[in-house]
């Protein structure tokens, strides 16, 4: 109950339900919009590319894509961001050297900059989906094809939300 000045008073607690983001399936249009929506810094690995709209071919063959439907910069749930390792642009083509505690920095056209740190990275099959699945909690994964030079299975990079997203103004 909300007092009539407005504030709540402190023996209450409130909870407000917060709707996951819902990713889109693989085949849906929105995956191959292949516009631009921010962009990805990783100084471990020396990635600083443009993040498109879509994880089709078609828009992965030209640099990291985000997966339409999850999360963005900093927002609650998961963000899953795809790229190559070997093919195309191969911003991924490191992700394997990656170290828990590494930092990653995701920048939205919004202004919102989130910051990451890397918490594991783990091997799977490319069936499972699981992957792309929401969070009750801001996170981002990254994933690619591997080994480098083969589709065999997905190398999975997660990471944490370690900042609160910080809006820059211009």
């Amino acid at each position: 109950m909300i007092s009539v000045a407005g504030v709540i008073p402190a023996a209450q607690t409130i909870t407000i339900d917060v709707p996951l983001p819902r990713r889109a399936h693989v085949e849906a249009p929105t995956q191959r919009l292949g516009v631009t929506i921010g962009r990805l810094e990783i100084p471990a690995i020396g990635v600083d590319e443009l993040i498109r709209e879509g994880v089709s071919l078609s828009v992965i063959d030209r640099g990291v894509g985000h997966w339409a439907g999850t999360a963005k910069a900093g927002g609650y749930g998961n963000m899953v961001l795809a790229g190559h390792r070997t093919t195309k642009t191969a911003p991924f083509h490191d992700l394997d050297l990656l170290q828990p505690g590494d930092s990653i920095t995701v920048t939205g056209f919004d202004g919102r900059t989130a910051k990451y740190s890397v918490s594991e990275t783990v091997i799977v099959a490319p069936s499972d989906i699981w992957i792309v699945d929401q969070t009750d909690v801001p996170m981002l994964t990254l994933f690619a094809c591997h080994p480098k030079r083969s589709a065999r299975q997905r190398i999975v990079v997660r990471a944490e939300l370690a900042d609160l997203p910080v809006l820059h103004f211009p």
